[in-house]
This record gives C-alpha cells, sequence and structure tokens, in this order.
C-alpha cells in the first residue's frame, strides 16, 4: 500500500488525535476515511462544465425578488 506523509500545525493534530481517539481508530485509519469520503462525495466534472450557461439576462438579486414574491406568506404554528 502506497504512503504519504503530511504535515499538520499542533492544533490540527491535537484535533486530528481527538477525533481519532473518539473514533477508536488509528490516525492513519482516520484520514484514509476523510480522504475515501471526500472523492467519494466529489460532484462529477460534468456538473461544474454547465456552470455559466443559464441564459438570463437578470441579476441574482431579481431571481430572487421574482422568486420570494410568487411566495405566499402562511401562519406558523407558535412553538411551546
Amino acid at each position: 500500500m502506497p504512503q504519504l506523509a503530511i504535515y499538520l500545525d499542533s492544533d490540527t493534530a491535537r484535533k486530528l488525535d481527538k477525533v481519532a481517539k473518539r473514533d477508536k481508530l488509528s490516525r492513519s485509519a482516520w484520514v484514509r476515511k476523510a480522504v475515501e469520503t471526500q472523492l467519494r462525495n466529489r460532484l462529477p466534472e460534468s456538473f461544474f462544465r454547465v456552470l455559466g450557461t443559464w441564459e438570463d439576462g437578470r441579476d441574482p438579486a431579481e431571481i430572487l425578488r421574482e422568486i420570494r414574491a410568487g411566495q405566499k406568506d402562511r401562519e406558523r404554528e407558535q412553538i411551546r
């Protein structure tokens, strides 16, 4: 299995030790799981290719005003 060395400042290393101990994992196992999670949850490149392709001359604030104007106020239940 390939190995990787990383450098952490002491505050980050202390936080890593704390969460690894809480999760009953070694530092390496905890970092490996974190990397796997990040890679699994990464958005596909196709997601970024469509950014900016929306054809609408309005600015975002105008679009939000239009969306909010279409929402009706409704009574909310009181928190007890």
